[in-house]
């Protein structure tokens, strides 16, 4: 659905001729090696200062320094920086089906990061409207700003845990072409990157063009050690094979008490008891430790002056995407299936006289026993099953500005954007074709067109002929969000006083936001039919309509006293509440080379339109939870809990290893809240020297969540208002097969922690050092699932829902640079992190290198670099079932790269 801009302009035609913006008038020298900059619009302010008057933190990282890394991507960029933890999707997970990349900042799930390019909001490529970071063009980028503190009150809803500002180059003269070629040690994963950008300038007018095209291999989990098997007894875990195997696991058929397999398809009436730790299928021969992924991006930025203060600006972005990762082939399970709430009419046609379903008929053409029964198998014959995304973005933006009176910066813009996100699940059979393979109507007068299945046998028992009769459905879903916006807004001095010049910026925004999600019949929830995946539910949401005006003060109250104040108005058309947030920020300077600074700010996050407008949705949980059984044991239920008793311990092992989440939107939900706190030092004792220590405390309220772990202890516990949010096996006896999960607001979070740099520039007869430290230090990050439950501390502990929290991040970076010749290092450190008593992830060093040499008759820079230098295999952890946390750490291995840089 397109969405259509209404503008009101009883509302806005005022702020629109009165006052207009610098929202991102970043003033960035064209050459890269400048580096010094009077005034420049710094992220987490409209009004233009010099950039270590921010009474914000923010880390600024240019395109030279990640280039000395060998980063050439802005998620990988981001990811090395300490504030960023938890969560953070990339395309080093082992997830086959991950489409985009995210970043969160300090753990908080990514919908609290503002992503902006140039100081403007982008359009999200997913159902909660998550920016795609590798649909940013590397080569047109200058520097990424990183702004450590909530900014609701300068830039609006999202930004509770910071903003990530990309700003890209504006006025470039000449052409500059880059190339990018990379391989681990184990002869795969390769990198494939060349892009350029190019610009003319004018007295009037002028133009940049910047492109980059990537081809990127991702590996597979069979060629790692430490992913190589499912069954994790070699690393010192537990054995997480899945139960659904190519050889059938039986029950029924008049085969008695327990499960029962067949070794040999020439002799199926022969059965032998089916063995977990024998039969156990190895999933994880099949996937995928990464995914392929390639991308095409261009942006173009042109300005033109009309007239004397007066210049048209346009920003053209476009960017096409492509992911591919494997996962498992499909099975079936017809017992699972006949009892999932999704699916409760699926294979229930031959019930017996005890009160049992049997999904295979007595009299199907393979069945050898001539009893019903129901049947687990994996149809490996598949091959792995392929997920592909293709993300596609298009962006345009026009805007006008100028000076009025000689003093007063305006601008006047509209932006539109579109993002369209494709995801397709590759081969999957249908649940109703299974049916009628499995029936005794099959390949007979009743149904002459069916194939039959032949379930009965190992591995090679299934035809091509019966997949292709099962194989009816192809799982796809498009994501397609609308974002559209004009902002106006004006800056400019206030009034003289004795410490100098107030300053003010004041502004306008209306903007338009939508969501259309939709899936294939297939895998609706009122139809689900797709085996071994979960449903979904279409959305149309309404076009969310949001109005808002700030307007920010720079007070020089003495002349080394600074105070910043902020606030914003917003209105959300869908959301029955107006929101409006303050900010209040100061600097004061006791000595010249001593800063003290500090900020108090509210904030809010809008609930996504998924949130609030999806219907309800099933999928598939692999972070299993049950207090009767944390382990997953098979003959064990600890029956001396209440809410365990009556269970049966002969159905305790989950052997599907998943259950199922219900969830959903909820269109009641409210925004969420925060209290943001900084308070910073900042010291130059010595020429050359910088230290920042940095202060900050979040504390959120009224937080969208659903947590199926607190389900769970409310039914244990017996809450009447769960008694039926949880669904057992074996009629309400076994493992937990079902959980009702649903999103409100319900939950809160309490962050605080300290940030710490130090950077130090020194020039000797041996060349040019400079040394730079980053690290932060994870006081609390306290957790209330829901209102009526205590916190909980996850700092250096893995968590399901925010994964690894370490308490200690750090980066060590060392430049030496002498003439043409040039060396970084770089080193990263995570303190160790506690799943479980017996599950800790130790402590880590990655180190990193690159030399670096720019030959001068060429005009061509080459370097050569190592990630992880050492080959360093990430530490070890159980309990997500991935063998690591692969949001923080990656089985790539020792990786080599070489890169090159011509200017013509």
């Amino acid at each position: 659905m397109t969405t259509k801009l209404t503008f009101k302009f009883s509302a806005l035609s005022l702020a629109v001729i009165s006052s207009v913006s610098s929202i991102s008038a970043n003033v960035h020298a064209a050459d890269d090696n400048l580096k010094e900059v009077e005034k420049i619009m710094v992220t987490g302010s409209r009004i233009a200062r010099a950039e270590v008057e921010s009474t914000s933190p923010i880390t600024v990282v240019s395109k030279e320094a990640l280039t000395n890394l060998g980063i050439s991507d802005v998620s990988s960029a981001l990811r090395r920086l300490p504030a960023l933890t938890g969560n953070t999707a990339n395309n080093q997970s082992s997830a086959g089906s991950n489409n985009i990349q995210t970043a969160t900042l300090r753990g908080i799930e990514a919908t609290n990061t503002l992503v902006l390019l140039n100081g403007r909001r982008l359009v999200g490529s997913d159902e909660d409207g998550l920016v795609d970071l590798s649909s940013i063009p590397f080569e047109a980028i200058s520097q990424i700003e990183v702004l450590k503190d909530g900014a609701s009150a300068i830039y609006g809803s999202d930004a509770i845990a910071g903003v990530i500002n990309i700003i890209t180059r504006k006025n470039f003269e000449g052409f500059k072409v880059t190339a990018h070629f990379g391989r681990s040690s184990r002869g795969d994963a390769d990198e494939r990157k060349v892009g350029f950008v190019t610009g003319v300038s004018t007295d009037k007018a002028s133009i940049m063009v910047a492109a980059s095209t990537s081809n990127n291999a991702g590996w597979e989990e069979k060629d790692r050690y430490m992913t190589k098997d499912a069954d994790q007894t070699y690393l010192g875990g537990g054995n997480g094979r899945s139960g659904t195997a190519p050889n059938p696991k039986l029950t029924g058929f008049g085969l008695g008490e327990g499960t029962w397999t067949v070794p040999d398809a020439s002799n199926p009436s022969q059965v032998i008891a089916w063995d977990y730790d024998k039969e156990g299928y190895n999933y994880r021969a099949a996937q995928s430790g990464a995914n392929d992924n390639k991308t095409t991006s261009v942006f173009v930025f042109g300005e033109y002056e009309l007239a004397d203060e007066l210049t048209f600006f346009t920003e053209l972005s476009f960017h096409d995407g492509f992911v591919q990762g494997n996962q498992a082939p499909p099975g079936t399970d017809t017992g699972w299936y006949g009892d999932s709430v999704d699916t409760p009419n699926a294979f229930k046609r031959y019930p017996d006289a005890d009160g049992n379903n049997f999904g295979v008929g007595p009299n199907q053409k393979y069945n050898p026993f001539g009893e019903a029964g129901n049947v687990s198998k994996r149809f490996s014959e598949y091959g792995s099953r392929i997920y592909q995304s293709n993300n596609t973005i298009t962006r345009y933006t026009l805007g006008l500005q100028g000076m009025l009176a000689d003093e007063y910066d305006w601008e006047v813009l509209f932006s539109s954007q579109s993002a369209k996100l494709v995801q397709e699940g590759g081969a999957q059979p249908s649940i109703i074709q299974i049916e009628r393979a499995l029936s005794d109507e099959c390949e007979t007068a009743a149904d002459p067109d069916c194939v039959a299945l032949n379930v009965f046998g190992p591995e090679g028992s299934i035809t091509q002929d019966m997949l292709d009769f099962i194989n009816t459905t192809a799982p796809s879903q498009t994501n397609k969000n609308d974002l559209s916006f004009i902002q106006a807004s004006i800056a400019g001095p206030v009034m003289q006083l004795d410490a100098g010049e107030m300053m003010f910026s004041a502004g306008a925004e209306y903007r338009e936001d939508q969501l259309s999600l939709s899936v294939d019949q297939a895998q609706r929830t009122a139809t689900f039919d797709v085996s071994w995946g979960g449903s979904v539910t279409p959305v149309t949401s309404p076009v969310r309509e949001i109005s808002e005006y700030y307007l920010e003060l720079a007070i020089p109250v003495l002349e080394n006293l600074d105070v910043e104040a902020a606030v914003r108005y917003s209105d959300y058309s869908d959301i029955d509440q107006t929101t409006t947030n303050p900010k209040f920020g100061i600097i004061y300077r006791p000595l010249e080379s001593v800063k003290i600074r500090g900020s108090y700010s509210t904030g809010f996050r809008a609930p996504t339109m998924a949130q609030m407008y999806q219907g309800r949705t099933s999928s598939i949980n692999t972070n299993m939870y049950d207090p009767c059984n944390p382990n997953n044991d098979a003959n064990y239920f600890n029956t001396s809990i209440a809410g365990c008793a009556g269970l049966n311990p002969a159905f305790s092992k989950n052997e599907i290893q998943s259950n199922d989440i219900i969830g959903g939107g909820n269109p009641n939900l409210k925004p969420e809240e925060a209290d943001n706190m900084t308070l910073g030092l900042v010291m130059e004792p010595l020429d050359g020297l910088g230290v920042t220590l940095d202060y900050f405390d979040i504390e959120q309220s009224n937080v969208v969540f659903s947590s199926s772990r607190y389900v769970v202890d409310q039914y244990v516990a017996g809450n009447p208002e769960f008694a039926n949010a949880v669904i057992r096996s074996n009629n309400g006896t076994g493992y937990i097969q079902t959980i009702f999960s649903s999103s409100n607001n319900i939950a809160a979070r309490n962050l605080s922690g300290y940030d710490l740099n130090i950077n130090y520039l020194h020039e000797n007869n041996l060349g040019t050092w400079r040394f730079n430290l980053d690290a932060t230090y994870m006081a609390d990050f306290e957790v209330q699932d829901t209102s009526d439950t205590p916190f909980r501390d996850v700092v250096g502990t893995y968590d399901s829902a925010f994964g690894s929290i370490p308490e200690y991040k750090a980066n060590l970076q060392l430049d030496w640079e002498q003439g043409n010749y040039r060396v970084t290092w770089d080193a990263a450190y995570n303190s160790k992190i506690t799943a479980a008593e017996d599950d800790v992830m130790d402590a880590t060093v990655f180190h990193n290198i690159q030399l670096g040499y720019f030959i001068d008759q060429l005009q061509t820079d080459v370097h050569f670099g190592v990630q992880n230098l050492f080959d360093k295999e990430p530490p070890f952890l159980k309990a997500n079932g991935t063998s690591t946390d692969d949001n923080l750490y990656s089985f790539r291995g020792r990786f080599y790269y070489v890169g090159l840089s011509r200017s013509f």
